[in-house]
């Protein structure tokens, strides 16, 4: 638990802020140049979210090598919990009915994307 705690759980969240950065440039990107519609482009990053979700929740669980279940959706928590404290904040808002269901949505893909995770095979070293 200890390891979980220490250093699994951070692998897991940065991994997830790194590859939303760099998603969230690539929509800039997207979006400034070529003509990509508002849906399409609310489409993509409800795709983008989940499966980041799902890779954050996986190599979380692949670095903690045991309970993937719990990394991931410790490590889906954590996200999402940081995400509703920063709308709280910034936006002076609630969260809507709405929004809870793509958070739970994201939840579950960290949690699946650390079971998987967990069952990766490993490199052995030979001695």
């Amino acid at each position: 638990m200890k390891k979980l705690l220490s250093g699994v759980l951070g692998y897991g969240v940065g991994s997830i802020f790194i590859l939303m950065i760099v998603f969230a440039g690539v929509l800039a990107l997207l979006l400034r140049f070529t003509g990509v519609e508002y849906e399409t482009l609310n489409q993509l990053a409800l795709v983008a979210g989940i499966s980041i979700l799902a890779i954050g929740g996986m190599l979380a669980a692949y670095k903690g090598e045991q309970k993937g279940w719990l990394s991931g959706g410790m490590t889906g928590l954590i996200f999402v919990s940081a995400m509703i404290l920063f709308q709280v904040i910034f936006e002076n808002s609630w969260v809507s009915l709405p929004q809870l269901s793509y958070f739970g949505g994201l939840v579950l893909a960290a949690w699946l994307g650390g079971m998987i995770g967990v069952n990766l095979p490993r490199k052995t070293v030979k001695r």
